[in-house]
């Protein structure tokens, strides 16, 4: 999945605040994602996490070098000394968080809507088994809400068949 624009705009305003130039910003790119501009289509949210921790150490090693002055706005991308590099854990991203808040609703609305058929929890708990195998991650509950809505789509198709056979 591409970067947002706003992401790419995020992107630039690191770059202007980490004091690089056009040139550097473009070597750390391709360093730490293997692309030279933000607009590559390969990049992830997981890639943009990991350029912003890269471009806050330059930020903050050239602060500390007197190069920079900190930032101070409350729009300022490095407000924080470390809050990119720890934001983000190497198993989820911003927008897998996200995501996941989004997720919950939507896997309970579907877990509500099976109930309503007649599967109550223990069959969803089987299908979450089945797909998750355990675990509770960003990638294993899109599995999750993705096989919720096949066996839903599929449930109800069986139960229009049964009440009009013709």
């Amino acid at each position: 999945m591409a970067l947002t624009r706003a992401q790419q705009i995020l992107l630039k305003r690191a770059q202007r605040e980490a004091g690089l130039t056009d040139e550097d910003y473009r070597d750390a790119l391709e360093t730490v994602t293997g692309c030279r501009t933000s607009k590559d289509h390969r990049l992830t949210d997981t890639h943009m996490d990991k350029v912003l921790a890269y471009f806050e150490a330059i930020h903050w090693r050239a602060v500390d070098g007197g190069a920079l002055q900190p930032a101070c706005g409350t729009n300022a991308v490095f407000r924080q000394r470390g809050y990119w590099a720890t934001k983000n854990t190497r198993q989820e991203s911003s927008r897998d968080r996200w995501n996941g808040r989004n997720q919950g609703g939507e896997i309970r609305e579907l877990e509500a809507a099976l109930s309503e058929l007649g599967y109550g929890p223990a069959y969803c708990s089987a299908i979450r088994d089945k797909v998750c195998h355990g675990r509770n991650d960003a990638a294993s509950l899109h599995l999750y809400r993705a096989a919720l809505e096949r066996t839903l789509k599929s449930k109800r198709r069986v139960t229009e068949t049964q009440e009009n056979p013709f």
